[in-house]
């Protein structure tokens, strides 16, 4: 079961910009009740009676998992969730690493994040062991969405905000993507996109899967967190990605029972409290 369910043209052609995402961000409550041409006056981001830049970035932000909109009349109801509330009031501009690497792995979420950049990172690379030539690339988008797709906004996305990141290498031969360094400020980032992932997952059932597939909210196998695919928007491998669970063990952020087979992660404290913490290892 998909949530991405706006389709592969939200973005009406526009890449996401540090710009609009930021303007929006900010200044959410005064946008909130009211049309995408009056979001248009409050924020200066620019939009027209069938086209703009204002509805592409209030779905960006929506799959970046920073808010949730419902429209009425052509009126968009604009609510922060606890992440956009702490991104707002901790880097609001979009300049720390920790940020787009949060809104990377967000966006790439199976069920909740954008269609393209989900099939792409989460399972396109890693089918392909992390590089794909641009033929092969482009004959598997053409047969899972049967469809001509627009590239330009996706790769905008890695050759303009997330460029910095370093995480996805685009070339005239095709798509790689690299490894991202285990970095300790980003302690509860992969706290946090762990309990994301696992909760995409699980939303993605119905309760009577949940319970044939003996699915928990709580604790998974290894089995069951290769399903989830938390280490594909690192770029990480499965050693890689155990590692990281390690230090999450040794911080008290999960609990990893090596003695089973296959090995079981728990979780211990809360996303909320991740959210919390999210900033606090950055020095």
């Amino acid at each position: 079961m998909k949530n991405n369910a706006k389709g592969l043209d939200f973005h009406q052609t526009f890449k996401p910009e540090r710009s609009c995402l930021t303007s929006l961000l900010v200044d959410l409550a005064a946008c909130t009740g009211k049309t995408a041409e009056e979001i248009s006056k409050v924020t200066g981001i620019p939009t027209g009676s069938s086209s703009g830049k204002v509805v592409p970035t209030i779905s960006y932000l929506e799959y970046m998992g920073l808010i949730t909109q419902q429209i009425d009349n052509k009126k968009f109801q604009l609510t922060y969730t606890l992440l956009g509330k702490c991104v707002s009031i901790e880097d609001p501009g979009f300049m720390e690493d920790l940020t787009l690497m949060l809104l990377h792995c967000m966006m790439t979420r199976k069920n909740k994040g954008a269609e393209l950049w989900s099939f792409i990172i989460c399972n396109l690379l890693p089918k392909y062991h992390g590089s794909i030539n641009k033929e092969n690339f482009n004959k598997e988008l053409e047969m899972y969405f049967e469809k001509d797709v627009n590239l330009a906004p996706f790769n905008g996305t890695y050759t303009g905000i997330f460029d910095h990141l370093g995480i996805l290498n685009i070339s005239g031969n095709g798509y790689t993507i690299q490894s991202h360094p285990f970095n300790p400020e980003f302690l509860y980032l992969y706290g946090l996109i762990l309990y994301e992932y696992w909760n995409d997952w699980i939303n993605g059932y119905t309760d009577d899967e949940k319970t044939h597939r003996i699915i928990s909210e709580n604790e998974i196998t290894a089995d069951q967190l290769e399903e989830i695919g938390f280490r594909f928007p690192f770029g990480w491998s499965d050693l890689d990605e155990y590692k990281a669970l390690e230090v999450l063990h040794d911080k008290g952020i999960i609990s990893l029972n090596r003695q089973m087979s296959p090995f079981t992660v728990r979780k211990i404290i809360s996303k909320e409290e991740l959210v919390d913490l999210l900033y606090s290892e950055l020095c």
